[in-house]
């Protein structure tokens, strides 16, 4: 018994984890952005934020999801062991271009946070509204006036 997988659990989970990048790859923007709404800030996922308790500043506690934490939750179960430093940034990369644009239709906003490292990120009113409309994605691709107000 191989207690943390043998060399053929750890190429399944790189190959998992390269479907999944090439399949968010294919994806037009406003999909893409969806996809990352949903599995940062959506039902269940850690940075829901249901009751706005995501901080402004300050220490890192109440922080938001980093875009490594994001890319964490996006790839397959098991699979970010597995990835090699360009798969990951590759990963990394596309959840970027997603909450770039997230933020650039309001449905995210940056902050951050002493000691992370890194900008966090945390659904606003509106984001929060539309994804549980479930039109992140017609938001992002510019919809119609009525769905951004």
């Amino acid at each position: 018994m191989v207690l943390f997988g043998g060399r053929e659990d750890r190429e399944a989970e790189a190959d998992a984890l390269a479907a999944e990048i090439e399949r968010l790859d294919l994806l037009p923007l406003p999909a893409l952005a969806a996809v990352v709404m949903a599995k940062g800030f959506g039902p269940g996922a850690p940075w829901e934020d249901p009751e706005e308790e995501a901080t402004v500043g300050g220490s890192a506690s109440g922080a938001g999801a980093t875009v490594a934490e994001i890319a964490d939750a996006i790839a397959p179960e098991g699979s970010a062991r597995a990835a090699d430093g360009v798969a990951r940034l590759r990963l990394e990369r596309l959840v970027a271009e997603g909450v770039q644009a997230l933020e650039g239709a309001a449905l995210v906003r940056p902050q951050l946070h002493v000691g992370m490292d890194a900008l966090d990120y945390t659904p606003t009113r509106f984001g929060r509204t539309v994804l549980a409309a479930g039109a992140v994605a017609e938001v992002v691709e510019g919809g119609p006036p009525a769905a951004r107000l």
